[in-house]
């Protein structure tokens, strides 16, 4: 049986720089967010799981694309995942884009160039968000 996964992910960019996130799960940057838990809505999860893996405050703007995948990007078994993406700016700027630990996370700042020319290994959706314009 084919496991099916639904997870949101909040998309933030400040100054050519995405908000990523890293742990010890996985060997790629990914944008932060997570599964959805009970009764809860994509929008909430997003918010939930953004302020759990960074500490940030932010509010959504709008949903961007939602790529579908057929195959789980950490283990490389068969997956129905569904990881719908949001657009969103943080209540307080930052005052640095310096990498900080929080809640067992790696969070970095990712200069959206450097992705484009491939210095970093990025989860799937985020090649498939550049590719649909979402992350400029």
């Amino acid at each position: 049986m084919v496991k099916k996964i639904i997870a949101s992910r909040l998309v933030i960019i400040e100054k050519g720089k995405l908000i990523v996130s890293r742990d010890e799960k996985d060997n790629f940057y990914k944008i932060p967010g997570g599964r959805v838990e009970k009764e809860e809505s994509l929008e909430e999860t997003c918010v939930r799981e953004f302020f759990e893996e960074t500490g940030l405050e932010r509010e959504i703007i709008e949903k961007l694309h939602t790529q579908k995948l057929y195959k789980d990007p950490q283990t490389g078994e068969p997956a129905n995942i569904e990881p719908p993406h949001y657009k969103c700016k943080l209540k307080i700027p930052p005052t640095n884009y310096n990498s900080f630990e929080y809640n067992g996370h790696q969070i970095h700042w990712l200069d959206i160039n450097e992705i484009k020319n491939g210095k970093y290994n990025v989860a799937p959706n985020i090649k498939f968000l550049i590719e649909k314009g979402d992350i400029k």
